[in-house]
């Protein structure tokens, strides 16, 4: 019997092999606690201390993270709290987030409560994360004079991570301003990693005015005439570039793209049946009239053409850099927003358990309550809706 195997599953086969080979080979320096595999490094800790040496911008930098993270903090919450009340109310019908997990398949799934992202594009989004996320937590710490006793990497079943190994003792001596700007610096890291990447409403940022470019000059081009539609009878032909809608600039940005907008469709829904409008191209402008087409009873406005974005590439590559970039920036955030919930052990847990420490003696208690109660938000956001369904059929 011959096994076929397609040539994604192959490579990610290929990748645990070599992964597997790599560990047994640097087997004596690796930490094996049943599920959870430890790499703990001293390479790389003098680089921190040359880079926190310029101690008044890190500090700056610190005092920033701190009231960007409490902002992140607040308005997390503030959301959670804002979902579990709409899915209450029986206005939020599906999960708005999920565990996120690597996918064999090559296409993104999105389901209730997870989202499977391709294996590759997985795999090369995690040191966008992680290696900020930690560089930032050392160097922090450096600034701020407290020691760092290693760096390294963990393997939790497939689940890679990284981490930097602050001394335990001085950091728990360390003065309060100084233990929240070491554990505010992860995730202002991952925002930053964020924003650098795309800052939605500015428009601004790597793949909107650099990766987008280079991936498609934002034209959109006519590759398919219905012989009887209203375009077929304005004399309007396929293989042409479709530049204006009434006048408005058929361009399609990053932004459009994200929108769903990148195809015209807002133009083209706000048309009228029966009204005459003009459509211009590379070749010619045109006057029409807008037709109509019933869709799952509804009547929507009708030109009978066939779109398609054009691309300075293959579609495949498209495809995949877009998705990478886009999936890049979206879990930056959402790892800097996430890690930042009063959750202990995550850094906004550590930040809620030493403010607390410094103001009541019951401050591992309060600190357990918030973190039950958030994490009990986190959890209602995910099967809250199909609980709610499910309560309601009864």
């Amino acid at each position: 019997m011959i096994i076929m195997i397609d040539i994604y599953s192959a490579s990610m086969a290929a990748f645990f092999i070599i992964l597997g080979i790599l560990i047994y080979l640097d087997r004596k320096n690796i930490e094996f606690n049943y599920i959870l595999l430890m790499r703990r490094t001293k390479k790389g800790l003098k680089i921190l201390d040359k880079i926190a040496k310029y101690k008044k911008f890190w500090k700056i930098v610190g005092i920033i993270g701190i009231g960007v993270c409490f902002f992140l903090m607040a308005n997390g919450l503030v959301s959670l709290i804002d979902f579990s009340r709409l899915i209450l109310m029986g206005k939020i019908k599906e999960a708005p987030g999920g565990i996120v997990l690597p996918s064999p398949s090559p296409r993104t799934q999105i389901g209730t409560g997870y989202l499977l992202i391709p294996f590759w594009i997985w795999i090369l989004i995690l040191p966008s994360i992680l290696i900020p996320h930690e560089l930032f937590h050392g160097i922090i710490c450096r600034a701020e004079k407290i020691k760092v006793k290693s760096a390294g990497f963990i393997l939790l079943l497939f689940f890679p991570g990284a981490f930097v190994e602050p001394d335990e003792k001085k950091l728990k001596k360390a003065k309060l301003l100084s233990k929240l700007k070491v554990f505010a610096a992860g995730s202002f890291a991952n925002l930053l990693v964020s924003l650098l990447l795309f800052t939605p409403y500015l428009n601004i940022g790597l793949i909107p005015n650099v990766l987008w470019p280079a991936l498609t000059p934002g034209q959109v081009e006519i590759v398919g005439v219905n012989e009887t539609s209203p375009a077929a009878q304005a004399g309007i032909t396929s293989g042409v570039l479709l530049e204006e809608i009434n006048g408005v600039p058929v361009k399609v940005t990053y932004t459009k793209f994200l929108n769903g907008t990148f195809f015209s469709n807002k133009i083209i829904e706000s048309l009228k049946p029966g009204n005459n409008i003009t459509i211009k191209t590379n070749v010619s402008t045109y006057t029409l009239t807008v037709g109509k087409i019933k869709e799952n009873n509804v009547t929507r406005p009708y030109l009978g053409v066939e779109l398609k974005l054009v691309l300075n590439t293959n579609s495949e590559v498209f495809t995949f850099v877009n998705e990478l970039f886009t999936w890049m920036w979206i879990l930056n955030f959402a790892v800097a927003v996430f890690n930042i919930l009063p959750i202990y052990p995550l850094d906004g847990g550590l930040i809620v358990y030493s403010i607390l420490e410094k103001i009541t003696k019951k401050y591992k208690e309060i600190t357990i309550i918030i973190t039950i109660l958030t994490i009990g938000l986190v959890l209602f956001t995910i099967i809250g809706p199909s609980l709610v369904v499910t309560l309601q059929s009864f």
